[in-house]
């Protein structure tokens, strides 16, 4: 049995292709609509895969993805990055959660240090209860709207900042 050696090998499946495209397509996010986006990154996957280049000569012929994607939006109105803006916005919350946490632990050990014992605090104009006494340890919080409106409304914020949200603006009506 013989293999050929005209078997068709396509780079589109390796990692580093992968990263190059993902790269362009978020810097692209802010330059061009997300059809034409898709279209170009599929062009480009194509042009890659039928370079006979080794893939280092290909891409470094291509430039950075920023500069790339730079070129396909130039003269364009900057788009949102709205990719951007979802990480920014799950990193928030993230992080408020493990501040409440973090607040709420420490409570919870000074009440238990100092048992029998009872605190109520505010974080976040979240109202946390803390006790320790012979019945037992335990944590809790009011359930009122803000329990929802503070995380909300800063993972909103986290959004609109993260993803630039002033670009929806157009720039005659900015200046």
């Amino acid at each position: 049995m013989t293999m050929s050696a005209s078997t068709p090998t396509t780079r589109s499946t390796g990692l580093r292709t992968s990263m190059y495209l993902l790269h362009l397509d978020w810097h692209l996010e802010g330059a061009v609509p997300a059809a034409e986006r898709r279209h170009i990154l599929r062009a480009l996957r194509q042009e890659i895969d039928a370079d006979p280049r080794p893939l280092g000569v290909a891409l470094a012929d291509l430039g950075s993805p920023r500069a790339l994607a730079l070129r396909y939006g130039e003269g364009g109105q900057p788009r949102p990055l709205w990719s951007i803006g979802v990480v920014v916005a799950g990193a928030i919350l993230v992080a408020y959660w493990l501040l409440f946490g973090t607040f709420a632990g420490g409570m919870l050990a000074v009440v238990d240090n100092a048992a029998p014992m009872s605190a109520e605090a505010t974080f976040l104009f979240v109202t946390v209860v803390a006790f320790s006494d012979d019945q037992g340890v335990g944590i809790g919080w009011a359930s009122g709207p803000e329990w929802f409106v503070v995380p909300g409304v800063m993972v909103a914020l986290a959004l609109l900042l993260g993803a630039r949200a002033w670009r929806l603006v157009p720039r005659r009506a900015r200046a």
